[in-house]
């Protein structure tokens, strides 16, 4: 039919041309300029990108990506246009047209999340169709010619910085150890800090409080106190967290024993009389890496003599358990700040809740060789009188005769430096209570002569 004519006859034939009109083919419409806009994160200045195959816009969680498109109908149908984000994000203007924005979401999946942003163009509007009339809409889908344009987006999530020694050292006499960590995020989250050891139960995060600006108030760190319960070398972990993206340090504690502990030998001590006098700094045998000896009272006497030397007295012992003034345990450890925790070590002393009780239940089991405690005598030098083992002690009393004692200080008891307990009194008629012959002769007929503990030893003094 001849084009000219239905515009020559256009009453005649208006429903002629209409049907050739539905019967011509429908192009799909042609896209002319699709680009976007946005600003990589630490990036100046926006980035503007042409749409195409490896174009990909990098925008921070929250980022705005600004869109444009143009496009043409060879039909010079009306184009139409429909903006979808599958996979997460918001427009500014979900009926927008030619221009439009999407912000990122919030939050990602690890450091970096891709999203398509898709551009429905149409030359049919079917959504302008009232709903109730389906079979139009029907129609109009299947008349419509669509063109889906696909714009790439990067959305990256950069790891907080975070600030912190890699290797700290502490001496084991020291109650806590006191770290700082700074941390800053390039996308300005706010950062939250956590702390805790790398294995084992041989730290102790006593506490976590966050550093701030003395001038803003804002957080810009995090300060942990720890407890180490053994000496030698640990690690400790702290992380930063934006809510999404982390970063982790690791921290080397290098906890050495300082002075170093003393093989054996004895430490001089006076008296609040004024008096001098040595102690052994161990319990017998007095040799550090070794377990505490029992014995009977007469063998402990006997000896202590071989050496020269003597059992404590009470005053003796007390002095070097108080150091001088008036504490209630010989360790520079405070027991009360191990109370909730199943065991503390060998921190403060061989007592219940020590490493050495709390692994083992055989008494014999639980003494700890000299010197694994290096706090339990850290005051004086003189180690375990509180804890490991009971020790025997002796004084002569107002009558000339030897009252013998128990220094009740064993694991299994709850003892302090006043912890002795007197069994008896040996009569010695004015005599050596240190000659061994005489000592033998009083003991001879002493319900106790025999009476010997697994968990009684000694220590000498002179």
């Amino acid at each position: 039919m001849n084009l000219g004519w239905c515009l020559v006859a256009p009453f005649l034939a208006l429903g002629a041309c209409s049907l050739l009109h539905d019967a011509l083919p429908n192009d799909p419409p042609t896209v002319h300029l699709a680009r976007m806009t946005c600003q990589s994160p630490g990036a100046a200045s926006l980035d503007t990108l042409i749409n195409s195959a490896d174009a990909v816009c990098r925008v921070q969680r929250g980022g705005e990506v600004r869109f444009e498109i143009r496009a043409t109908d060879e039909d010079d149908d009306p184009v139409f246009y429909e903006w979808r984000a599958p996979a997460g994000g918001s427009f500014r203007d979900a009926q927008a047209q030619e221009t439009n924005s999407w912000f990122a979401p919030q939050t990602i999946v690890g450091s970096s999340e891709q999203f398509v942003v898709q551009v429905l163009v149409t030359d049919r509007n079917c959504n302008a169709i009232a709903v109730p009339d389906l079979a139009d809409r029907q129609r109009c889908a299947e008349d419509a010619r669509v063109l889906i344009e696909n714009f790439l987006v990067e959305v990256v999530q950069r790891e907080p910085l975070l600030e912190v020694t890699t290797d700290a050292t502490s001496a084991f006499s020291a109650p806590q150890i006191v770290i700082d960590a700074f941390g800053t995020d390039p996308d300005a989250d706010r950062l939250e800090y956590h702390w805790e050891p790398v294995a084992g139960d041989s730290l102790s995060i006593w506490s976590e409080e966050a550093i701030q600006d003395e001038e803003t108030g804002r957080q810009i760190g995090s300060r942990a106190t720890v407890v180490a319960f053994f000496p030698g070398s640990h690690k400790l972990r702290v992380a930063a967290r934006d809510g999404a993206a982390n970063t982790e340090r690791e921290i080397a504690l290098h906890v050495s024993i300082e002075p170093p502990l003393p093989a054996g030998g004895t430490v001089p001590l006076v008296l609040p009389t004024g008096q001098e006098y040595e102690i052994d700094a161990y319990e017998y045998p007095n040799t550090r890496g070794e377990r505490p000896q029992s014995a009977s009272f007469f063998q402990a006497a006997r000896l202590c003599a071989v050496e020269g030397k003597r059992l404590c007295s009470p005053n003796e012992w007390r002095t070097a358990c108080q150091a001088g003034q008036t504490r209630r345990f010989s360790s520079i450890d405070d027991l009360v700040a191990y109370d909730s925790r199943d065991h503390f070590g060998v921190r403060f002393c061989n007592v219940p809740g020590s490493a050495f009780s709390h692994f083992s239940t055989n008494p014999v089991e639980q003494l700890a060789p000299s010197g694994s405690f290096p706090n339990c005598g850290g005051a004086t030098g003189v180690f375990d009188l509180t804890g490991n083992i009971d020790e025997w002690i002796a004084d002569i009393d107002d009558a000339g005769d030897l009252a013998v004692y128990i220094a009740a200080s064993s694991v299994s008891e709850s003892s302090d430096c006043d912890g002795a307990t007197r069994l008896g009194i040996l009569s010695i008629e004015g005599q050596d209570p240190y000659d061994i012959e005489v000592l033998a002769e009083a003991v001879a007929d002493w319900t106790l002569q025999n009476y010997e503990q697994p968990l009684l030893g000694f220590r000498c003094c002179r």
